[in-house]
């Protein structure tokens, strides 16, 4: 019986520095069943001119041009110009290790009431360096986990593999949404379907300075609109766990506020906005500010 194809879909946007490694990893896969899209969100350098020339030497690479859009977009346009019934998406700075393919469909095989899986990831920076670091996420029904921010539950869109028929029936990625995006998305999967995970390193997170997450007001945006996102779904089991789960991710607003954004007024804003929905907070809170 043939192998299932499985579609890889790259977004990127002004990648030139990264992208050749990042493609480089997904056709070095011992899974060969793939077509490997590259989704070139406008890009302004010259991401096009080393795409290109990878997809000359490879049929399975393919180049496909959009106006920028935002990631969001780009992930979307992949899934739908895609053919396979297993869709992985790989942002252009990552790395998959040569196992990472096969051994994540091998789990979704074993496991047909999984929707989507992911693996472990080893941190490394810009230089392709270890930082000694292993990002671990969780499994089975990880809803109620990740809208309460209770530790990383999926690492990260490069670490995921997900049926065909689950974007069908959840829908894509929230183009009003770019940081938050991959969250969002989760979220809707993990309300129908069980997460599973590959518990061992398969790929490569790569931290560089123009990692989306570091813009805090892209973060604000994206976080405040991902759990209005979730409301309106209806994905939070009782009213308290929802003020619970915006709570918490209010606390997370403000350390990202105080630590990263330099902005005091803002870090004291959300610390009150945590505790005035969620008292019961007021303890995790102080614990946090005494770490600081």
């Amino acid at each position: 019986m043939k192998s299932p194809l499985v579609s890889v879909i790259i977004p990127a946007y002004n990648a030139e520095k990264y992208i050749e490694r990042t493609i480089h990893s997904a056709l070095l896969q011992d899974y060969e069943n793939l077509e490997i899209i590259v989704i070139d969100d406008g890009s302004t350098d010259n991401t096009a001119d080393v795409v290109k020339k990878l997809a000359e030497k490879d049929r399975r690479l393919k180049y496909v041009h959009q106006q920028n859009g935002g990631v969001s977009s780009a992930r979307n346009h992949g899934y739908k110009f895609s053919k396979g019934e297993y869709l992985a998406f790989l942002d252009a700075d990552d790395i998959w290790l040569p196992d990472n393919v096969s051994k994540k469909l091998a789990h979704l095989q074993d496991n047909p009431d999984v929707g989507l899986v992911h693996s472990d990831a080893l941190l490394i920076d810009e230089n392709d360096n270890s930082l000694n670091e292993v990002k671990k996420g969780k499994s089975g029904w990880v809803l109620d986990d990740l809208l309460s921010w209770n530790e990383t539950c999926i690492p990260a869109p490069s670490s995921i593999i997900v049926k065909r028929e689950v974007i069908d029936s959840v829908g894509g990625f929230d183009t009003s949404l770019s940081t938050a995006a991959d969250q969002e998305f989760f979220f809707r999967v993990a309300s129908k379907y069980k997460i599973g995970r590959v518990e061992e390193v398969t790929w490569q997170y790569r931290i560089h300075s123009q990692n989306m997450h570091s813009n805090i007001a892209l973060m604000e945006h994206d976080c405040l609109l991902s759990y209005k996102r979730a409301t309106e779904n209806n994905l939070f089991k009782s009213a308290a766990f929802r003020r619970k789960c915006y709570s918490n991710m209010f606390i997370i607003l403000s350390g990202s506020w105080y630590h990263d954004g330099k902005n005091k007024r803002k870090a004291v804003k959300y610390a009150l906005k945590a505790v005035w929905v969620y008292p019961v907070n007021t303890l995790k809170l102080f614990r946090k500010i005494r770490k600081t």
